[in-house]
């Protein structure tokens, strides 16, 4: 059987692991990488990508417009402040989905689900 792949685009090596693992448990084959490791285009085309708006080494608006311009995957965006302006601009900038952190497993499932629809 052949397992979509999802993509996690997180600083925090902890963060993005544990989402890994969630996705793991969805169904997904999953790879982690660090912002500044990324390079576009990828050379797999993801179902899914999960990014991280704002960490250390990244902007996710940023990445966000430039993952539209590469690739037609679906793409959640992870965000630790909630604020209105940012979920409006990550779904402006291409994001299907926004993810408030801290999130359960079945808050994750959810908004995987809807994405994928």
């Amino acid at each position: 059987m052949n397992m979509p792949l999802a993509i996690v685009c997180d600083d925090s090596v902890t963060l993005g692991l544990l989402l890994c693992r969630q996705l793991a448990t969805l169904g997904y084959r999953v790879q982690h990488i660090a912002p500044e490791q990324l390079g576009l285009p990828l050379a797999e085309n993801p179902a899914l990508f999960c990014v991280e708006l704002l960490g250390n080494h990244s902007n996710g608006f940023k990445l966000l417009r430039q993952l539209r311009r590469h690739h037609a995957c679906r793409i959640l965006l992870l965000s630790a402040s909630g604020r209105r302006t940012d979920i409006a601009w990550g779904r402006a900038a291409g994001a299907d989905a926004v993810l408030l952190r801290p999130f359960t497993p079945a808050q994750l499932a959810r908004c995987v689900t809807l994405v994928e629809a």
